[in-house]
């Protein structure tokens, strides 16, 4: 659905820890498949073995990813039980090693998402220390930092996103001490305004990453193309979104037939964040017994949706991204 909203923003994965990529029951080109149209995507691995995660790695480039992004920010009961994400800031001999052995095994670009400190290692020494090692021994050139440290204990991941203080001014002092590599930075960007404002060529950051501020609100980035990248939008209305998303969702039941009714319809939940009766199409779409009555017949039930939210709010399915510079193309329409 992202492809319908823009083409040039880089998407990144959910993060797939190294045993679910090695012994997924399916196999990884099930697991762990991607449309061509959803090009440029980065995987995000997680795992502590230099060995595994090699073996991952070249498996990943198999399926045509374009690059490969060890996540060691995640903060998780889950990530702490299993001893990888964050808890490896701890251990940057570690990292570097794997990010080594993985960028051994691979022609596509490996790069590390990081948090600025964790735990009592919170001082701008320990993450510069962190980014030295594991650029000159590992061979990293870009950085994903998320602009805050994570603690281990005390807070789940939602306080871990939100609690701790944001430390841009940390991130940009990094990209100035180490200019020879790429910064990305993340965390607390919800707005097109807040992103513009850090992305400036003073600054010389590669980019921004933003993960809630999308699912909470993906049509506001209806406009990335032009703004970030000089291009024209892709230029759907929502109402022609939904219609290829109706297709699609419908195709993927047939082929995937374990899909759940929330797996289809978690990516169009948020589209009309901040519009008239926003509400109401998010019930519609959350309540199973609606699907249920469009006998589980997924494009009745996206039609129906859109009947409804097109009586409660006329015209707004019909608005056109901002700033349109040239009649929308065809091509994702066309691969689905």
């Amino acid at each position: 659905m992202i492809r319908l909203i823009t083409r040039r923003c880089t998407l990144y994965t959910e993060m797939f820890h190294e045993n679910a990529v090695l012994n997924c029951t399916w196999g990884p080109r099930e697991f762990m498949k991607f449309s061509p149209i959803e090009h440029p995507v980065v995987v995000q691995l997680g795992g502590n073995s230099p060995e595994n995660l090699k073996k991952c790695a070249t498996i990943c480039e198999e399926l045509g990813y374009d690059e490969i992004n060890l996540n060691v920010g995640c903060p998780s009961e889950r990530v702490q039980e299993g001893a990888f994400g964050a808890c490896l800031m701890k251990e940057p001999d570690l990292v570097a090693r794997i990010v080594k052995e993985m960028s051994n095994a691979v022609q596509i670009p490996v790069t590390v998402k990081c948090r600025l400190g964790v735990d009592e290692f919170d001082d701008y020494d320990f993450v510069k220390s962190f980014i030295t090692k594991v650029a000159t021994e590992g061979g990293t050139k870009h950085f994903i930092l998320h602009a805050r440290k994570a603690f281990l204990k005390g807070l789940d991941p939602h306080q871990n996103r939100t609690v701790p203080p944001l430390k841009y001014d940390w991130v940009l002092k990094l990209k100035k001490e180490f200019p020879d590599l790429q910064v990305t930075i993340n965390g607390g960007f919800k707005t097109f305004d807040s992103i513009k404002g850090i992305l400036t060529p003073e600054n010389g950051l590669r980019g921004c990453m933003v993960g809630r501020a999308f699912f909470e609100n993906p049509w506001l980035f209806s406009d990335a193309d032009r703004t970030f990248y000089g291009e024209p939008n892709p230029g759907y209305t929502r109402r022609e979104i939904l219609d290829l998303w109706s297709d699609f969702g419908t195709m993927m039941m047939q082929e995937r037939p374990y899909l759940s009714l929330p797996m289809l319809t978690k990516p169009i939940v948020n589209l009309f964040c901040g519009e008239k009766f926003n509400a109401r199409y998010r019930q519609f779409l959350s309540d199973p017994n609606n699907f249920k009555k469009c006998d589980n017949n997924f494009e009745t039930f996206i039609d129906t949706c859109v009947e409804l939210y097109d009586e409660l709010a006329p015209g707004v399915l019909d608005k056109k991204p901002p700033a349109l510079e040239k009649e929308p193309t065809k091509e994702v329409e066309n691969a689905i």
